[in-house]
Parts: structure tokens; sequence; C-alpha cells
């Protein structure tokens, strides 16, 4: 149907995740069978071309880097050796900071090698450290294994480590060594500038690698705890392009599928998919006024697969994809590895995943001379492909009854539509009120809670969006899927607490037209109002904004991207965003990282958990409009932004979780 590769979709997804959570000590067990003080470790330090010079005299650096991924255990090209450099065996703290005095002292030779002995009473730990200092930079690697390499990648995982807070002497040795290694089945070809070079690995890797560091700093998690049947459904849009700019696709897809969590033993969760139904849709072409197709299609898929994953005491269930390719008759793709953290909303059987996927689209060949592709050319590369998604889990009740269903829930709504005129985007903000017997109260979508923003040949559009009050039944079986709402077809689901329900659907014709659409919905309280003062929220975001001249903008957050309240009605940002630009349906895409560091958030929070969040700039306004459920733990909001004069031209959802 499309390139991208979904969780539920995931034929290579590894049986044992690489990421085993935090434990051990300073002195844990390396990957060869345990490296102990007066044994030697030895490697070899590379840097770009142009830095290597630095590390002997001052220099000015520089980086290129390629797009998306690579053959297959790629190593990182461009690289030379650093020839004469001081190697010094250092602790730091989990600032980084070195700790007393160096432990001892090397020299790297013409090819960059080196050796070192490890002083008595040091073992290898994350917060050993070897490292290489210019007069500006330096490059440093943890002694995890008695192979350790100084280089960019590195410097690059330590930092990670670094941000997110993890205590580095108590990292499981072997989780630094395989996600170093992972970051190289990246294809990162080298220059000159090294700090351009960590400006590229923070685009096209940062993502990744904060996923992974997460897990491995996040705990030993209870699997038992989150064990059951699952529901999920999932929301997309994406972006594709190819390498001659002759056309190009905007695609949204929708899926839903079953799933049992088991417990594996201590936080291993052994994950089986049973099936997933997978609505698909795009317009494509070298520009909307001459668009060559509109397709939309569906599938549904028995999978009946079993994979692991890990769960931490933080509340993130870890399931990882790796490197993977997938030939079909007429293309092949090429996938990097992506960690799919699952974040657990409270205590509950409840989960969002907001993965940051791509792939690399290739020509294909036949190898074997019998008329039928079976590999893919790395040198006919066709174009990338970009995909923003949320996906919900939620577990299944085992024997609900209407009188489960009860109370006022605050309701978030976003749509796609595709048609041969144009593209639109839709959200709706509103309340629904159950009585308990399967009826319900659908309150109007009030002035200001409605928006549609659109593109068309002759250029982009604003329209506000109402909608009257209604009611109406709901019709729910015993699993907790929901059926039927107000008289028509259904398909959704509500979570073993009663306090959650996804509901997601489309509809369309091949060559007419594709809507997909997913709505959320959490439990409000009655009063007093929910009490933020101090929390802090993960933040998870995708939005889409449709600019004039076919200029499309499709940004995301990454894993560690938080709002944390420091009042009832003020709040600080503090993340990253990855923002992908198209400047027409035909032309490539571009993925660049917006860093924010203390951005200002003003929230106002209703008495029954009614918020607005509003974030302003000179040049416009972001406004979260939505919901906090009656603890606070969850926050679902739709997205806008608007020019400081003017009418939104980007939508989005939003979700917030508070951490463990």
């Amino acid at each position: 149907m499309n390139g991208f590769r979904k969780l539920a979709l995931v034929a290579a997804i590894s049986s044992v995740i690489g990421i085993a959570g935090c434990g051990g000590s300073s002195g844990g067990s390396s990957s060869d069978g345990g490296t102990t003080s007066g044994e030697t470790i030895s490697g070899t330090a590379t840097a770009p071309a142009g830095a290597v010079a630095s590390f002997e005299q001052p220099s000015v650096f520089e980086i290129a880097l390629n797009f998306v991924v690579a053959p297959a255990a790629a190593a990182i090209t461009g690289l030379e050796p650093i020839e004469g450099a001081t190697v010094e065996l250092i602790r730091v703290d989990d600032e980084g900071d070195q700790i007393g005095d160096v432990l001892a002292t090397t020299s790297t030779s013409i090819t960059g090698n080196y050796t070192l002995t490890l002083p008595q009473g040091v073992n290898l730990a994350g917060n050993l450290i070897v490292r290489i200092q210019g007069p500006n930079q330096e490059l440093r690697a943890q002694v995890v294994e008695k192979e350790v390499d100084i280089s960019p990648v590195s410097e690059f995982v330590l930092r990670k480590f670094i941000e997110t807070g993890a205590d580095l002497d108590q990292l499981v040795v072997t989780d630094v060594v395989k996600l170093s290694g992972k970051v190289e089945e990246f294809n990162l070809a080298a220059g000159a500038n090294l700090d351009a070079m960590f400006q590229s690995l923070e685009n096209e890797v940062g993502d990744f690698i904060e996923s992974e560091v997460a897990v491995a700093a996040g705990g030993l998690g209870d699997a038992g705890t989150i064990a059951g049947n699952y529901r999920s459904a999932a929301f997309a849009l994406e972006l594709h392009d190819s390498e001659n700019n002759s056309w190009g696709t905007y695609a949204h897809s929708l899926w839903a599928s079953t799933f049992e969590f088991a417990d594996g033993g201590e936080n291993v969760v052994n994950v089986t998919l049973a099936d997933e139904d997978d609505l698909y849709g795009s317009r494509g072409g070298p520009s909307l006024v001459s668009a060559e197709w509109l397709n939309h299609e569906s599938e549904f898929e028995e999978v009946n697969e079993t994979f692991d994953g890990i769960l931490t005491q933080s509340g993130i269930l870890a399931i990882q994809g790796e490197f993977e390719e997938e030939i079909g008759e007429e293309d092949g793709w090429r996938w990097p590895a992506v960690t799919y953290n699952l974040v657990q909303a409270g205590d509950r059987g409840l989960f969002f995943v907001q993965p940051n996927e791509a792939s690399v689209r290739y020509a294909v060949i036949d190898t074997n001379g019998d008329s039928v592709p079976d590999a893919l050319d790395p040198d006919q590369k066709l174009g990338d492909e970009i995909s923003r998604s949320f996906e919900i889990f939620a577990r299944q009740p085992t024997s609900f009854q209407d009188s489960d269903l009860s109370g006022q829930f605050g309701r978030v709504y976003i749509a796609s539509d595709i048609t041969t005129d144009e593209l639109r985007l839709k959200t709706e903000v509103n309340t629904i009120t159950f009585d308990g017997n399967g009826n319900f109260n659908y309150a109007a979508v009030m002035e200001g809670h409605g928006h549609q923003i659109s593109l068309s040949a002759s250029g982009p559009g604003y329209t506000p969006l109402t909608d009257p009050e209604d009611t109406g039944t709901f019709v729910i079986d015993s699993s907790g899927d929901i059926t039927e709402a107000g008289g028509e077809p259904a398909d959704g689901f509500i979570n073993d607490a009663g306090d959650f329900i996804v509901m997601s659907g489309g509809d369309g014709v091949l060559g007419s037209y594709s809507e997909l659409d997913m709505t959320l919905m959490t439990k409000l309280t009655s009063g007093p109002a929910p009490s933020v003062e101090g929390k802090e929220y993960r933040l998870q975001l995708i939005s889409m904004k449709l600019d004039t001249q076919e200029r499309f903008l499709l940004s995301s957050s990454k894993f560690n991207t938080f709002l944390t309240m420091g009042s009832e009605t003020e709040g600080t940002i503090n993340g990253s965003f990855l923002e992908v630009e198209k400047v027409s349906l035909g032309g490539n895409v571009s993925v660049t990282t917006d860093v924010v560091e203390s951005e200002a958030a003003t929230v106002s929070i209703g008495a029954n958990g009614a918020t607005t969040i509003t974030i302003g700039s000179s040049e416009g306004s972001t406004t979260l409009d939505g919901f906090f459920n009656a603890d606070a733990s969850i926050g679902l909001f739709a997205l806008r932004w608007a020019p400081t004069e003017g009418d939104p031209d980007e939508l989005g959802l939003v979700i917030l979780t508070e951490t463990k």
C-alpha cells in the first residue's frame, strides 16, 4: 500500500530488545565477558577530515550528512584518523564534568589507534571516559568494552545520556555498546565541520537516541501490571518526494489493531499482534494543479506475530524495530532502526506513542534472472518518505456494561480529507456526556473550537467550523468495542478503566476522494478543576501547515520534549521539534530541528478541566484547545497556529502525559 512501516506491521522487530534498563554498577560486565582493572582497552580515534588537525592545532570544521538511511551496518564515511593526539582516561559525573585526576594517558598512532591499560580498581562503566581534546572541541567515548572507538558518534551518544539525566555509573554497559552500533546503521557522510556534524546527527538520529536513552535510564518495570488484551488505533500524516523533483505525494493513513500483552518475566512484555485493519489515501503528481492520481485503499490482515518489549519503571513500554528492507514489484524501501516508546498514562493500561519514521525508496532489480525483482539497488535512490503518527493502545475490559460509561468526557477530533480539488485538515473540541444507560448528549462545537484549513491550486484557505448539539446511543460489547454511535456503524473502543475512548474511521473512492478521522475522549472531573502545578508532562505533537504556493510543513515533537507547570497558570516548554518542509507537491523534503528552551506557556483551566494553553511569539501564536482529565495525568488538545495578523494555517494534535 505505501512504504511506511507501522508498529502493527513490523516484520523484523527484534525478539529481544537491545535496551535492558538501568542497573549494574561502575564495574558492570561488558559484552565480551567483562574487562577488569589491569587489562588493556584499545580503539581508533576518528573525526571529519578538517577536524583532525584541530585536536593538534586550532581549526574550523565542516560536515555533510546524507539524508535518511543507508546500507545496513554502514559506518560513517569520510572520517579520518586522528594522529598523535593525547588520549586521557577519566571519570565524569552525570553532567559530564571530570571527577578527580586523569587516571591514565596514551597517544594515538599514525593510524589513529591507541592502547591504554586500566589502572587497578578501575573497571568498565558508563561514567568511565576516554577523551581527546582540542582548543575548542573534545571527543569522548564511554569505556564499556575492550574496543572503544572515539568518534563523533560516541560523543553524541554520551551527550544524549547526559541530557536525559541518566546515572552514568549505573548504566548497563552493553546498552551503550548496542546504541552506538545502531547509530552507525544510518549512513552518515563526514565533511569538515564537527559542529555541523553534531547538528546533522541531531536532525537524523537525535530522536532515535533520545528514545533509547530514556529506556536505558528508566529502571525496571513490572510487566504483569499491564498484561491483558488491547485495542489500538493510529492516525498518520505523510510527505513523499522523488529524487528528480518530478512528483511528490501528500498522504494520510489510519490503522486499527488487536494485541495481547503478556508478562514475559521481569520487565519483558510479550506483545502478540493478532490483526490489523488499514486505510490509506494520497494525492500525488508534480503539483496540485497537475496532480496525476488520488489513491484510496484498504486492507485487513491477520498477523498472529509475537515480539518482545521492555517496560521501564518510568512507564515506557519500548518495542524496537531494527534496520529493515522491503522489496516490492516496482520499488524497494529501507528503514533505519526505530524505537517505539509507548508512554503509559498513569497506572492505566493506556499508552500513547508518537514515532518519527522515515524511509528511503530505491529502484529494484532482478539478480537471478527470473524476471522477478529480488533486491533493491542502493545506487538508484528514487525518493524519501516521511511519516508522523499517533497510536493509542488501550487495555480492553472483560465484562463491560452500559453502567460503566457515565459522566462528561472531553472530545478532541482530527480529520484529513483529500479530494481532486483540495486538501483539508480539520479539528474540533467539545464535550459529550453519557448517562450510564448507553445514551449520550453531544454538546455543540462552539465558534472558536472548530477549524478547517485547506490547500488547492488557487492557494490556502481557512474556514471556522461549528456543529450543533445532538443526542443518541452508543452500542458497546462486553470487550469494550464500540460498534454503533448515534444509529450509525462505528469502530472504536473504551479502556478497562472506563475513562478513555478512541474512535476512528474513513471512507473513500479511488480517483475521487479519501477521508480519515480520529476522535479521542477522556473523562472529566465534576469539580474542582484538576491541579497541574508542579507537574511535568511529556509533550507529543504532530501538526501540518498548509501554506502559500503549495508549501507543506509537517511538524512533530522529539521524545524528550516536556511541559513543566510552575503554577496552575504558567508553564515552560523544553525540547525539540522536527520540521519536515516541502515547498511544493513535487518538491523535495528537507528536515530541520527546532530546539525550544524555556518557552513560556500560559494556561487557563476551567472547572471541568477544559483548558486553553497559549504559546506566543512575534510572528504569531500556538493555541492548544482541549482538556485535562480528572487527575490531570492526561491532556488532550487540538493545536492551531495563526500568524499575528491572519487566520490559522496549521492544525494538529497534542497529547500531554504526566511523567512518573
